[in-house]
């Protein structure tokens, strides 16, 4: 992602509080990663050795080892090993105020490749007196051509309450291209979106990726603003020999096959927020050589005391 770190991806929200745990708190999570054939599609959810991964946990904590964010991503599968449920809770403490979100999705297929999406978003707010919530009903359309998903649609709903945190990629209503480089490594995704009170796409972020060895190496991620250019964000990755410890999804059902395990991954924010992160990243394995848990050490230049310093994320499978 944003590092796409666990679904996460990079978009900046205005307020502190309105942080969005299903997008990428900047170097907020280790980039998920599979390992499979050379299809970008790959909707299974498995480790390095073939393993199918049942549940992530993060924990998110600041310079002080306090704990700020915490997410438990988990998923299921049909006979093909094919994700079919997808569900990440999450929960972001800041300055005394908590904002906690509900994603839950459920994926049809035709085939191979996802068909569509139905899914529930809630987001709940709590800061003092201040409690306000929200449910977002979520449908999700894909078009695929050549054994490829190349774009989706997806509309949204509020069916309670009132939204408060601003539209994402998960919450809004949003039309999605993808293009592929002649090896079949997903090299471009464009995200349109129409804002509130309007009828009319407008950009919302546009990402080139580049490949190497079987896995991603660079992402450039252009985010925009009711149309205007507002921030980029360029991520570069490194990894070891060891196997991936589990899946990258870009969208549900859209995978970026990774090989080998991420070591490190240098972004470089550009616009609204200057700024570099260094993530660094060890990952341990168990007797059945599954990756079991990976700790994340977050540098940000300019400092930031208030900012993610470190990440636990732990691995269960089937």
């Amino acid at each position: 992602m944003n590092q796409s770190l666990s679904f996460r991806l990079h978009h900046p929200i205005a307020a502190a509080l309105l942080i969005l745990l299903i997008t990428t708190f900047t170097g907020c999570t280790k980039s998920s990663n599979s390992s499979s054939s050379n299809n970008n599609n790959d909707s299974t959810s498995k480790s390095g050795n073939g393993s199918l991964l049942k549940q992530e946990i993060l924990v998110a904590a600041n310079a002080s080892g306090v704990t700020v964010d915490s997410i438990v991503t988990s998923f299921q599968y049909n006979s093909n090993n094919l994700v079919t449920g997808y569900q990440e809770n999450s929960i972001l403490t800041d300055s005394g105020a908590t904002v906690t979100t509900n994603l839950s999705y459920t994926v049809t297929y035709s085939g191979n490749l996802p068909s569509s999406l139905t899914g529930t978003f809630t987001e709940t707010a709590q800061d003092g007196a201040l409690n306000e919530s929200a449910t977002v009903a979520i449908n999700t359309t894909f078009q695929s051509s050549g054994g490829r998903i190349v774009s989706y649609v997806q509309h949204t709903n509020t069916t309670s309450g009132t939204v408060f945190i601003p539209p994402t990629q998960i919450t809004g209503n949003d039309s999605a291209l993808l293009t592929y480089d002649a090896s079949g490594n997903l090299s471009a995704y464009n995200i349109y979106n129409i804002p509130n009170g309007s009828s009319t796409y407008e950009p919302f972020s546009e990402t080139t990726y580049t490949f190497s060895g079987g896995n991603l190496t660079q992402s450039v991620e252009n985010v925009y603003v009711v149309g205007i250019q507002t921030a980029t964000y360029t991520t570069v990755y490194q990894y070891d020999s060891k196997l991936a410890a589990s899946p990258l999804f870009l969208y549900p059902g859209i995978a970026a096959i990774i090989t080998n395990d991420l070591s490190q991954t240098t972004e470089t924010e550009t616009g609204l927020i200057p700024q570099t992160i260094v993530t660094a990243y060890n990952t341990t394995y168990n007797s059945a050589n599954q990756p079991a848990s990976t700790a994340a050490t977050l540098t940000i230049t300019p400092s930031n005391s208030g900012g993610i310093a470190s990440e636990k994320i732990t691995y269960t499978y089937e």
